[in-house]
């Protein structure tokens, strides 16, 4: 009995001090981007791209159709357009940091 005793406490005072090495392993940096966790900085720059892609063609989309109904003319239609562009790159771009 004591030898099982003696031998717990070393095969303890042996895998003790290799459990932090194995748990800071998990304990890897992520990056947070609307909500998300990611586990590398281009999984969240990826995010952060897509996100502005998508708020260029809503911008696009929604300024278009506003100058559409207001009557503008296909000039004007497109240049408002652009601008919509923009401003929704921007916002999506600018909506969260990685």
């Amino acid at each position: 009995m004591r030898i099982a005793a003696v031998l717990a406490v070393v095969s303890m005072a042996i895998v003790a001090p290799t459990v932090p090495a194995v748990a800071k392993k998990k304990d890897q940096t992520q990056w947070v981007y609307d909500g998300h966790a990611y586990d590398s900085y281009e999984q969240c720059k990826k995010a952060k791209d897509k996100s502005k892609a998508r708020g260029a063609v809503v911008g696009a989309a929604s300024a278009g159709t506003v100058a559409a109904i207001a009557g503008g003319s296909l000039g004007e239609t497109a240049l408002v357009a652009g601008a919509g562009a923009l401003t929704g790159a921007v916002i999506g771009k600018n909506a969260k940091k990685c």
